[in-house]
């Protein structure tokens, strides 16, 4: 985000940045710093800070979009399984840390995007503006329609943006592909206190309303492999049991994802947690008993 703000051609004071961040300005210069010793340009004029416009990086940094987090995720541990730590790869390592600021992507890649729609919510998102959804298709109605709307997070595939509607003054989910374009309103936010995203668990489910429920699983190595290979956001939740075994322990939107994984693997899986259990049971009598 403040990579985002501090590219774009609006110009933004520290103060400006710590209230759109919803940090204080010590945590602003901290960032600021960082970018600055991972070799980043920084031009200041008068208050305001932004990342220099006359750098090749600069120029890359404006067909940009963060790789979502599963995607990083699988590229990082590519990165770490180089055996040697060379120089190169150290900076590397820098200049994604500076880029996405926090520890759970802090040693993620960047790659090249050109979708207009994306990019525009990007910006609308960073600059907390309104935005008009030209012509989004409804999948209940087949119908299109312009959609008023307060965008403010993207899904973690990108497929995705949670926007506060105006209309119907609820927080929704909107499919970027259902969407013909992006305006941008002059209009800023005006609704942020009521603007509240649902929960996309590492199985790629997602809960609308944000609610969750716990899943516990213990795991054969094989399981455990094909676990971090699919769904590679599930490694932080997953522990050593002994004797080769594995617990994965985590919160999900639904038993819908992980249950498909468990009845792919069910020799390989041990459920713990009993409403998982009693889901896979009744899913595997009510379809997979059915004669053909």
């Amino acid at each position: 985000m403040l990579t985002l703000l501090m590219q774009s051609n609006r110009k933004y004071s520290v103060t400006d940045l710590a209230e759109t961040l919803e940090v204080d300005r010590r945590t602003v210069y901290r960032y600021i710093t960082t970018f600055s010793n991972a070799g980043f340009v920084i031009q200041t004029s008068g208050h305001h800070v932004r990342l220099a416009q006359n750098t090749l990086l600069h120029k890359q940094l404006s067909d940009l979009l963060y790789f979502n987090q599963e995607e990083a995720m699988t590229l990082y541990n590519a990165i770490d399984a180089i055996e040697t730590d060379t120089q190169r790869k150290t900076e590397l390592k820098a200049k994604l840390a500076a880029i996405y600021g926090t520890k759970t992507v802090s040693d993620k890649i960047i790659r090249l995007q050109k979708n207009k729609v994306l990019k525009h919510l990007m910006q609308a998102i960073a600059e907390r503006r309104s935005v008009k959804l030209k012509n989004y298709l409804s999948p209940s109605s087949n119908t299109a329609a312009d959609r008023i709307v307060e965008p403010f997070s993207l899904s973690e595939d990108s497929k995705h943006v949670w926007a506060y509607e105006l209309a119907t003054e609820k927080n929704k989910l909107f499919k970027l592909s259902r969407i013909e374009s992006v305006e941008i309103l002059p209009t800023v936010w005006l609704h942020s206190r009521k603007h509240n995203k649902g929960f996309t668990d590492a199985f790629r489910i997602i809960s609308q309303d944000g609610s969750t429920m716990t899943a516990c699983l213990r795991l054969t190595r094989k399981a455990y492999s094909l676990m971090k290979e699919e769904y590679p956001l599930t490694e932080q939740n997953i522990r050593p049991d002994g004797d080769g075994f594995w617990i994965y322990e985590g919160r999900v939107s639904s038993y819908v994802g992980i249950g498909r994984f468990v009845m792919g693997l069910a020799d390989c899986i041990e459920i713990i947690t009993p409403e998982l259990k009693d889901y896979v049971c009744q899913f595997a009598r009510k379809y997979l008993t059915q004669e053909t």
